[in-house]
């Protein structure tokens, strides 16, 4: 199983070299999931030789631009494979979506830019606090967060995630209020936590796990934040001093072997 990062960079100014929020996870079989569409996700997909017709599912964790601007590209590459190869599997990508009213409109999007995938059917569902998606081999369950400021009686609109496949278990933070929110997923122990940097300190974070006692086994910094991104060494081994080689700061077009 691996995870792949195709942009580690928070919705800063842009970077040279980093592009928006996006990663995916390989299955040992191939089968491909996606966490989030910044810009050029499926730019960087392509030119790391990950197989987009085998992509299940794409989760976004929230509507800001910088976890949903590759969204029509992503689908425009998969349409331009298709044309190249002449492959006409069928394709069903389920498109798990934060808020109800992007659906539709990315669809008739995709027709009128003359983007949407031949043998491809995308299917727009909606994520919930609580849910989950469940298939063959794999489990995402969803957790409603705070990133997003929502009236008491509405429905989330920014999510965590908690993925179990071939016996480990990843929490994926999404852009959080603060890390209190997926600690419980922390403490009960994860083989790696992929932890935004975008909104908090990497080393105050790290000091809180250690605080804590978090039985992790990896942890993976990416979305940057200016801490990061101006400091890079100084804040690798502030969180090393506490974590040892636990500690990983992804770049784009990294990939890590749970």
């Amino acid at each position: 199983m691996k995870i792949h990062i195709l942009g580690s960079l928070s919705g800063t100014e842009p970077k040279p070299d980093r592009h928006h929020t996006s990663w995916v996870l390989e299955l040992d079989n191939g089968d491909l999931y996606m966490f989030d569409a910044g810009e050029n996700c499926g730019r960087s997909a392509y030119l790391m030789g990950l197989d987009l017709f085998k992509l299940k599912a794409v989760f976004i964790s929230h509507s800001h631009i910088d976890h949903t601007g590759g969204l029509l590209h992503l689908f425009g590459v998969i349409r331009k494979m298709r044309d190249l190869s002449g492959d006409e599997t069928p394709q069903k990508i389920a498109l798990f979506l934060p808020r109800p009213d992007i659906g539709e409109p990315l669809l008739r999007l995709l027709d009128a830019c003359h983007t949407y995938p031949k043998n491809t059917e995308i299917i727009p569902q909606m994520l919930t606090d609580g849910g989950n998606f469940a298939e063959c081999g794999i489990t995402v369950e969803f957790k409603g967060n705070n990133h997003i400021k929502v009236a008491e009686n509405l429905p989330p609109e920014s999510f965590s995630f908690r993925i179990s496949a071939e016996n480990k278990f990843i929490t994926a933070s999404g852009d959080v209020h603060g890390v209190e929110e997926i600690m419980d997923w922390c403490s009960a122990g994860c083989d790696v936590v992929l932890m935004e940097s975008g909104h908090h300190s990497p080393p105050e974070i790290c000091a809180r796990w250690k605080e804590l006692d978090c039985p992790l086994k990896k942890i993976i910094f990416f979305h940057h934040g200016r801490e990061y991104l101006n400091f890079p060494q100084e804040t690798l081994r502030k969180c090393r001093r506490l974590w040892g080689r636990k500690v990983n700061f992804a770049d784009d077009c990294s990939t890590f072997e749970i």
